[in-house]
């Protein structure tokens, strides 16, 4: 069972061909992950930072917290996903016991 969370992610964009500076932009989407890939889950503060700042997209909460989850496969793979480490812990931890009967 594949579980959905919101997931933060950056794109960049080229302001100036001739020295190659750049522009983060951060936008949201939704992403299903496998809860039995999962193997680490930490609070992520520098988008709470982001997030203070301004630099995040508009509609999120003053007051969220944010995540880094890493996915065990195919090297590894981290996903910075709103809500705190309790919060995407509970959602993975529903799915494993739907799994388990």
């Amino acid at each position: 069972m594949l579980v959905t969370l919101t997931e933060v992610y950056e794109t960049k964009t080229n302001t100036n061909n001739m020295n190659a500076s750049y522009k983060q932009d951060y936008h949201l989407r939704e992403v299903a992950v496998n809860p039995s890939h999962v193997v680490y889950i930490r609070e992520d503060t520098k988008f709470q930072s982001l997030l203070s700042e301004g630099k995040l997209p508009d509609g999120l909460d003053s007051r969220q917290s944010f995540s880094r989850v890493t996915i065990d496969k195919h090297g590894g793979y981290d996903l910075i996903v709103v809500g705190g480490v309790r919060q995407v812990q509970e959602k993975l931890g529903d799915a494993r016991q739907l799994l388990q009967g």
